[in-house]
């Protein structure tokens, strides 16, 4: 430093600027004290701002979260017991099958074919039916199919009812032997046919099914 000079002794001047720096330094120090402590008091609020911001919208529960899945998925629907099913109902006739049948399908000499229909119920459910002798009927003709040669109905008694309940599938068969003639009605004079094709058709109330076809050798 420079020599200080004046009138006073140099001591005075010493202590003069000892304490001008010492003020200096007590000075310098209480500014950076005074930064320090604003600064870390500013330092230390921000995190309860940050938390009472976060605490200011709570992230969703448990709870929150389940009622927001169920809301999306549709409760089962309830369960129904089917009614019962009623009493059966009268058979429709798309419902009946009705099938004729010959035991053999060649005949030779003195055979005495046996012809037969089989009835069924080709529906879903039970029905009523009836499948009577007055109802049936089993009638052999020519190849052609033109001409009945003999019906069951000419011979044997065509009355009487039976009406029945047919299950699904239900098979009802009802047959007769054939003397290998002809008839008419009220069992008149009988002819023997001789060798050839001939057709059986079965029929129910009228239906008839599909013909069988048969041979007769002499």
């Amino acid at each position: 430093m420079t020599e200080p000079t004046g009138p006073l002794p140099s001591s005075v001047y010493w202590r003069r600027r000892l304490a001008a720096v010492g003020a200096a330094l007590v000075t310098l120090l209480l500014l950076i004290w005074v930064v320090g402590f604003f600064g870390s008091d500013s330092d230390d609020q921000a995190p309860p701002t940050n938390a009472a911001a976060s605490a200011s919208t709570p992230p969703p529960t448990m709870s929150e979260t389940g009622s927001a899945s169920s809301s999306t998925t549709p409760p089962p629907p309830p369960q129904t017991t089917p009614p019962p099913p009623g009493p059966p109902q009268p058979c429709p006739d798309e419902a009946i099958g009705v099938v004729a049948k010959v035991n053999k399908p060649v005949f030779t000499g003195g055979d005495q074919p046996v012809l037969s229909m089989d009835l069924v119920n080709n529906g879903p459910v039970p029905c009523i039916k009836d499948i009577g002798r007055e109802h049936r009927e089993l009638t052999v003709l020519t190849a052609d199919g033109h001409t009945v040669l003999w019906s069951s109905n000419h011979c044997l008694a065509s009355k009487g009812s039976e009406v029945r309940v047919l299950a699904p599938k239900e098979v009802f068969n009802f047959g007769t032997r054939w003397a290998g003639t002809t008839s008419q009605p009220g069992c008149g004079a009988h002819t023997r046919l001789g060798p050839g094709d001939y057709l059986l058709v079965a029929k129910l109330a009228g239906k008839a099914g599909q013909p069988t076809v048969f041979r007769l050798e002499g």
